[in-house]
């Protein structure tokens, strides 16, 4: 028997502090004591002085109304507050029931001499409810007219005295399958059945256990029929596993590799309860596609194998299976039964009385016992469990298996709770359950997974070789490892892919050079006729949609196609697409971000002069290619490795081609190829998120560059001359421009397709903007430039230099072209122009001096700024003379509010080409 007091899922703490203290004050009421002071009252504490009427006794009293059971320390520390305060006495109220060291601490204390003994009263939900009943506000539950409503005593479950702000009702929860599935409610102060819509509406708006079951059980019947019949259970879903190797499902665990940690470090926590000691909770987290799933069918696998099969029995079950609270009712009574099966604990019919308490009904406690005596262990593992936080709809199911999670944490037996949820799904983070899992994090040990290593990722390819029956070259092994980045739905999807040619009798060496991520989807999609096409997104958007909606919107064929095909998954009578990243592929259009980690061994000019040398259509072999380049032939076969896995070419053996994606060996086409692949490296990501529009040194990217890939052991040198190669790569790429020594991480929009000027550029680039032209100059520069180009001498020196070093034109020989991927990028000449000023830290550096100081005068702003960046006396002479600083006032005036800093009080002053009206304020 329990107590539960419910408010409304909007009502404030104050609200049940308030149900609280009216229940404390009719048991204190029952006992001749009036309340005297509130002492404090947070949420469902409530502290009271009270008095009685004839002796005038002032005693303390505690009042908690809490779900988790009382733990010893808190009645330690009512002692401490009474003796402290020199109370006469001092009270527990708990709606909750008390833990094994609590309920010893009572024990130990009323075999204490009589005075102190008679300090501490202590009111469990038991003796609450006779206080209550023996002064006739509540009758005994009525045990006669439930069973005589419902025609089985045997399918009824546990009694539950709800106090709420509609009165006080007593709840007893039917079962079906030794499980809840309704609820049962009759007034408290008189026994009658509740049969009366408002009622019954009313307590469904309370956030309890009981408004997640069918309160309507047998109200329709009423009229007929005494027996009811009841519904059936959810069935429960298991995990399932692949038929084959190449099935999209979980891995079969004869084709799981790796992990070898996570598995023993779990199998361990399992140990650990046969001990008795610590948490009995775990979680396996990770991103989509890392192999949770395929990890909990191995461990299952494990506990039946002949070292573990008498200890540990794991059950896994797919939530995307759940549809109402009652299947984690029907999870663990499905779990324990078969463990039973299997030689776990004693032949004890089981039926679970209390969803709210699971672990607390009869026959589970003595099965859990059991399970002590025999020192064996039985999990339980909710595999997909972020579906529950997914959808709002399901936060009764989220909150039937906290309850189940907080019993089994706190009974300290022989059964552990396993979760596994993926840590990049799209929850919404004001979601009431996003933040209740996350607060429940003390009470679970958690396991994350990462993406797979080196040694994972070979054992991988090699357990794909023996199914296949063939072995794969040690280059295609290396194109595997560095495309799939150790990502294991990547590498599932890439030795599918490679196993389908060779089915079909393709050539290995080139199947693999043309793969990325949006073309194995796309492979995916068209294989499938329109209406399956259709159906798969619909499947997508409702995911987990409901089977009998599909049917008879698609039909049983295109479904059914859709399952053969592997593209779609069916749990119960829920479907879901293969895999949540596909799932996403769907909705989105977008592909999963693999960030790619590569390092060439070649410089980027070498790699496209000798690009260039290949041709389109024969492979040209490494040795006539060193001839064109001149170059020995094994360094061809260094940057012919680099080509392939750039894209940029196919290889046969030692022999090479331009790749297919490219159709020609144009130096721009390449570039181009070239600035796509490396967007996504991993190095670029990590610089513009740490650094965007920033000046850096090579030291800083070296840093990053080390931050990106942390399993890797290299020298100081290796890792400089690996940086810095990559960083030539991103220059190329038109992802950072030098400065000096410096560099700038800035995306220019393009490719530099004026290789001969590059390294003269990066000469040329100060790290101060010494523009020697206003604004107005720069934009009319810009307007006249045609998209077909002009002759340099067409275009002023000044203007030139500046949209230059903005990266905004393109010199090749002596025509000027515009870059128009850039200025597109930033949506025109204009923004283009003011988006690069924005990134020039003397610039910004100039503002802010002058908004800490105003008054600042134009020689010892000049004194600052050549310190700052340590300028030669060329450079320091041209910003003290004022020829840069006159200009920097018509930029920053015409700026206006460049990187969100408005233009100093009173300064600068405009030019007489300023333009404010066509350019500032950008």
């Amino acid at each position: 028997m329990k107590i539960e007091v419910a408010c409304k899922k909007d009502n404030s703490n104050k609200d049940k502090g308030d149900l609280l203290e009216e229940l404390a004050k009719k048991l204190l009421l029952a006992q001749h004591y009036d309340v005297i002071d509130e002492v404090r009252v947070i949420g469902a504490e409530l502290d009271l002085l009270c008095k009685h009427r004839v002796s005038g006794k002032v005693i303390y009293v505690e009042c908690k109304a809490q779900k988790e059971p009382i733990s010893a320390p808190v009645l330690r520390q009512l002692w401490g507050t009474v003796d402290f305060e020199e109370y006469s006495e001092g009270w527990l109220i708990s709606t909750s029931d008390f833990t094994k060291d609590a309920k010893g601490f009572v024990e130990s204390w009323k075999s204490k001499p009589k005075e102190k003994a008679e300090k501490l009263s202590f009111y469990s939900p038991k003796e609450i409810v006779d206080a209550l009943k023996s002064s006739s506000i509540i009758t005994d539950p009525p045990y006669l007219a439930a069973q005589d409503f419902i025609g089985d005593p045997e399918v009824l479950g546990d009694w539950t005295l709800l106090v709420s702000k509609y009165g006080m009702y007593w709840c007893v929860y039917t079962l079906k399958g030794g499980a809840p599935y309704g609820v049962l409610i009759y007034r408290a102060s008189s026994g009658r059945q509740i049969y009366d819509e408002d009622t019954i509406k009313n307590i469904s708006s309370l956030n309890t256990t009981i408004a997640d079951y069918d309160l309507r059980v047998g109200i329709s019947e009423r009229a007929g029929s005494a027996s009811i019949s009841p519904k059936k259970l959810p069935p429960v879903v298991q995990v399932q596993i692949g038929e084959s190797w190449d099935d999209y499902r979980p891995a079969r665990p004869q084709d799981f590799v790796g992990r070898d940690d996570t598995q023993k470090d779990i199998l361990n926590f399992l140990s650990s309860a046969r001990k008795n000691s610590g948490t009995r909770i775990f979680a396996i987290t990770g991103n989509s596609g890392l192999g949770k799933s395929s990890l909990i069918a191995k461990l299952r696998d494990r506990s039946r194998n002949h070292h573990y099969k008498k200890k540990y029995f794991i059950y896994a079950v797919d939530m995307r299976g759940a549809r109402e609270p009652s299947y984690i009712s029907a999870s663990l009574i499905a779990s324990l039964r078969e463990a039973q099966k299997n030689g776990f604990g004693a032949d004890i019919d089981l039926t679970l009385t209390d969803p709210g308490s699971p672990l607390s009904s009869d026959s589970i406690k003595n099965y859990l016992q059991s399970l002590s005596s025999s020192d064996q262990v039985v999990c339980l593992v909710f595999d997909q469990f972020e579906e529950l936080y997914s959808k709002p709809e399901l936060f009764g199911i989220f909150n039937a298996a906290k309850d189940l999670m907080l019993d089994v944490a706190s009974s300290q037996s022989n059964f552990v709770l396993g979760f596994a949820w993926k840590t990049d799904s799209t929850t919404q983070q004001d979601h009431p359950a996003y933040h209740l899992w996350h607060e429940l994090s003390d009470h679970r040990r958690e396991y994350r997974l990462d993406v797979f290593d080196n040694g994972e990722i070979s054992k991988s390819i090699t357990q794909f070789e023996k199914e296949v029956g063939q072995k794969v070259s040690a280059e295609i092994r290396h194109q595997i490892t560095e495309v799939s980045q150790g990502f294991p739905w990547l590498l599932k999807k890439l030795c599918i892919n490679l196993y389908e040619g060779i089915v079909k009798g393709e050539k290995t060496d080139t199947l693999l050079l043309d793969l990325d991520v949006g073309r194995l989807f796309e492979a995916d999609l068209t294989i499938l006729s329109p209406h399956e096409l259709s159906c798969l997104k619909l499947i997508a958007q409702k995911a987990p949609a409901d089977w009998s909606e599909i049917i008879e919107i698609s039909g049983t064929t295109v479904l059914n196609n859709l399952v053969h095909k592997r593209l779609v998954i069916k749990s119960g009578d829920r479907l879901n697409v293969y895999w949540d990243i596909f799932k996403d592929y769907l909705l989105t259009g977008r592909v999963p971000v693999v960030p790619y980690n590569y390092i060439p061994t070649s410089d980027p000019s070498s790699l496209l002069n000798v690009c260039k040398i290949l041709e389109l259509e024969g492979f040209r072999s490494a040795k006539s290619i060193g001839v064109l380049a001149g170059l020995n032939e094994k360094t061809i076969w260094n940057i012919g490795a680099d080509l392939v896995m750039l894209g940029l070419a196919e290889r046969d053996g030692t022999s090479f081609k331009i790749g297919k994606n490219l159709k020609t060996n144009d130096e721009d086409v390449m570039l181009n190829v070239l600035r796509e692949k490396l967007g996504k490296h991993s190095l670029k990501l990590a610089l513009f998120k740490k650094y965007p529009g920033k000046t850096i040194s090579p030291e800083a990217v070296r840093e990053t560059f080390k931050e990106c890939i942390p399993k890797a052991k290299f020298g100081e040198k290796t890792w400089t001359t690996y940086a810095n190669r990559l960083t030539n790569y991103l220059i190329h790429c038109g992802f950072m421009l030098r400065a000096g020594n410096d560099l700038v991480v800035q995306d220019t929009g393009s490719a530099i397709l004026d290789r001969e000027g590059l390294a003269r550029r990066g000469k040329q680039r100060g790290k101060v903007f010494s523009v020697s032209v206003s604004p107005f100059a720069a934009l009319t520069a810009i307007n006249k430039i045609p998209k077909s180009g002009c002759k340099t001498e067409s275009v002023k020196r000044n203007e030139l230099a500046v949209l230059k070093r903005f990266e905004l034109l393109v010199v090749k020989g002596n025509t000027v072209f515009l870059n128009s991927e850039s200025i597109l990028k930033s949506g025109g000449n204009k923004e283009a122009i003011w988006a690069a000023a924005k990134n020039e830290s003397s610039l910004l550096r100039c503002i802010e001096i002058m908004q800490e100081d105003p008054e600042i005068s134009a020689k010892d702003l000049a004194g600052l700024i050549s310190d700052d960046y340590s300028l030669n006396w060329s450079d320091g002479s041209k910003v003290r003379n004022g020829n840069i600083l006159k200009q920097w006032s018509t930029w920053i005036k015409e700026g206006m509010d460049l990187k969100g800093i408005p233009s100093p009080p009173g300064r600068p002053n405009k030019s007489k080409h300023s333009d404010t009206s066509s350019c500032a304020g950008v």
